[in-house]
């Protein structure tokens, strides 16, 4: 069998064996208009009807604190496309914006933000109409304390939150490793919060039954989600949150707001429908490819993220990442211990002492460098991978040291054959960057 895989403006050509039964899940069929809408159009008809709160220009904002909490310029969300609509719904509301609205970068951990990005961001005519400061993770005196989560996790969160009296949240739904999906109150933490409380609540993942990976996974049974959720109940201003959903050319398809919990469940429901492609069963091998999100490995790394969930325990995987700027800005660990030995102990310790091995042999990691590698700990344990990432060097490829490289397309297939021989199942993701399984049998 023969399929091609999207790779920039051409395509890969890959054969299959034709003793494998291969199932390439089509998208469900949807209510999209076949006409392009204009985006803030789309906004601007999400705002006049929110969901489960009354819109902006209804409340009295006279005089009073307004925060914004717009994700960074890691996240793709094109506020700068419709932050006028909002600056003008809380000028209705009475809201002086210059005076009493400032703007917040949902940083986290990460890098603070410039001035050109945030112009960038949410529109170099718009940020003269507001304050904007970055958010600090690192200064505890920066953060106030709001509570401790059911889970035990004490929740310090940017300081300006505590005298606000209205708080946006404008943010993305899209899959997301721990959440689910990104989006609501993931602007708030670890949008917001103090690095102590990041960390302490993505230990959650490392907790049984260590569901490392949980993409696509319902609210309901996340307790990373629920965790971040109850912060909304340590607030006492109002939270309106702004959540779009983008095409893969980042163009907004959809737009919800209101309540930040109820206006999320409509977006994840509406993003399951674009991007959440059905399977009957879990399968003995996936083929994902990175195509939409091909900019660096850290982006065509979500295609591997996202159609895990496709694999059995001990599937492997057949990864094609694109990676145009390759490793980009991520660093790369002075010491590589090689793959097959890793694998071995990962393998013998198991799943519950992962993070306690990673905390001995890789003691000061970050918050994000820790829970990153403490997740490709998990991915060696758990499955084997088998990529072509040519933009990758070999000295590169073993710094990282969670998967096997290959110079050729057609050789990933032929070591996948070698791992599952003829008579296996296999799945194929030709937009895993973008797409994952909507598996009916859990």
């Amino acid at each position: 069998m023969k399929i091609d895989l999207p790779w920039g403006a051409s395509y890969i050509s890959l054969d299959l064996p034709d003793s494998w039964d291969v199932i390439i899940p089509k998208q469900q069929e949807h209510k999209l208009s076949p006409k392009k809408q204009n985006e803030k159009d789309i906004v601007a008809r999400a705002l006049a009807n929110p969901f489960a709160a009354k819109p902006i220009q209804k409340h009295v904002l006279k005089n009073k604190k307004v925060v914004i909490v717009v994700d960074d310029n890691t996240r793709p969300t094109p506020a700068y496309k419709f932050f006028d609509i909002v600056l003008d719904a809380l000028k209705k509301a009475g809201c002086t914006t210059k005076h009493n609205a400032i703007v917040i970068p949902a940083l986290g951990i990460h890098t603070p933000m410039k001035k050109e990005e945030m112009e960038e961001k949410i529109g170099k005519k718009n940020i003269g109409q507001v304050q904007w400061e970055n958010h600090d993770a690192f200064d505890k005196n920066k953060n106030a304390y709001f509570g401790k989560t059911s889970r035990g996790v004490e929740v310090y969160l940017n300081h300006h939150l505590k005298d606000a009296d209205f708080i946006i949240l404008i943010g993305l739904v899209e899959p997301h490793l721990w959440a689910g999906f990104g989006g609501g109150l993931k602007n708030i933490l670890p949008g917001v919060a103090y690095a102590e409380t990041i960390g302490n609540h993505h230990a959650i993942i490392a907790e049984p039954p260590y569901r490392f990976n949980r993409v696509a996974v319902d609210a309901e049974h996340n307790s990373f989600r629920l965790d971040l959720e109850e912060t909304l109940n340590m607030i006492k201003a109002e939270v309106f949150c702004i959540n779009v959903v983008l095409d893969s050319n980042k163009d907004i398809i959809a737009c919800f707001a209101g309540h930040p919990i109820h206006c999320h469940r409509e977006a994840v429901a509406f993003t399951k429908t674009i991007c959440g492609l059905p399977l009957h069963k879990q399968v003995d091998g996936i083929i994902t490819n990175s195509a939409p999100m091909d900019i660096n490995f850290k982006q065509s790394m979500k295609c591997v993220g996202n159609t895990l969930p496709a694999l059995r325990p001990k599937g492997i995987v057949m990864g094609f990442l694109r990676a145009q700027r390759g490793l980009d800005d991520i660093p790369l660990p002075d010491k590589s211990t090689p793959l097959w030995l890793t694998r071995t102990i990962l393998r013998t310790l198991g799943p519950a002492r992962v993070l306690g091995f990673l905390e001995k042999v890789k003691p000061g990691l970050d918050v994000e460098q820790k829970f990153l590698t403490y997740y490709s700990m998990q991915l060696i344990r758990a499955h084997n991978l088998y990529f072509y990432v040519p933009s990758l060097s070999d000295t590169e490829v073993k710094a990282l040291g969670f998967f096997e490289r290959f110079n050729e397309p057609q050789e990933v297939i032929e070591r996948g054959l070698k791992h599952l021989g003829k008579n296996a199942t296999v799945a194929v993701f030709k937009e895993g960057g973008a797409t994952f399984p909507l598996l009916s049998v859990k």
